[in-house]
């Protein structure tokens, strides 16, 4: 039986970090051709993938395929789920954002205007092979990142929409805190838009 999955490599070409191009990537997956099949979705290490393994040795197999081309790149992990489990948190996250914030909420392109600013809206993913807790609201704000709680497909989120403000430690590093002060557990998250998410769902 093929299962499919939603992968999220942490920490590929964030500013000029870990650079790696998508030719690059498509021709690392290609010596893991025969046990899975990845589709990218931009250049971050965002893959929809279709495999007969279970998801841990999905990752495994993904992050060592890209490691092996490329030893020097700097890979913590990555986040695998269902993209049913991703389909029904994005309809959450779409829903708390409506509700909190109206018309001021743009479903279309997960955006949310707030004065001059521009807020994208996405989701936090635990590396694999953590899990996140029970369904918990709660709402966080700093400068750049809103927090807006979790499920146990991914913790609700959002960043402003600014020059040097990127998915990443801008979203992720609110995340890990608030899991560590809230439920005293410590995870590693990675970061998608919305939208990113939404076309690897398909």
């Amino acid at each position: 039986m093929v299962n499919k999955y939603v992968v999220l490599v942490c920490g590929l070409n964030i500013r000029d970090q870990n650079r790696i191009t998508l030719d690059e990537q498509r021709l690392a997956l290609g010596a893991v051709a025969d046990e899975l099949d990845a589709r990218p979705v931009g250049d971050k290490g965002s893959y929809a993938v279709a495999s007969r393994h279970e998801g841990r040795h999905v990752v495994e197999l993904l992050v060592g395929a890209l490691a092996a081309h490329r030893p020097d790149l700097k890979i913590p992990g990555a986040a695998v789920a269902s993209p049913a489990v991703v389909g029904d948190t994005l309809v959450k996250l779409g829903q708390v954002l409506a509700s909190k914030y109206a018309g001021d909420f743009d479903a279309q392109d997960h955006s949310i205007k707030l004065g001059d600013d521009i807020w994208r809206a996405g989701l936090a993913l635990p590396l694999c092979p953590m899990e996140l807790p029970a369904t918990r609201s709660l709402f966080h704000k700093t400068k750049n990142a809103m927090v807006f709680g979790w499920t146990p497909g991914g913790v609700l989120v959002a960043k402003r929409q600014a020059r040097g403000v990127h998915w990443g430690t801008t979203v992720t590093d609110p995340a890990w805190r608030l899991m560590r002060r809230e439920e005293n557990i410590v995870m590693q998250f990675t970061s998608r838009s919305a939208n990113v998410l939404r076309d690897l769902v398909g």
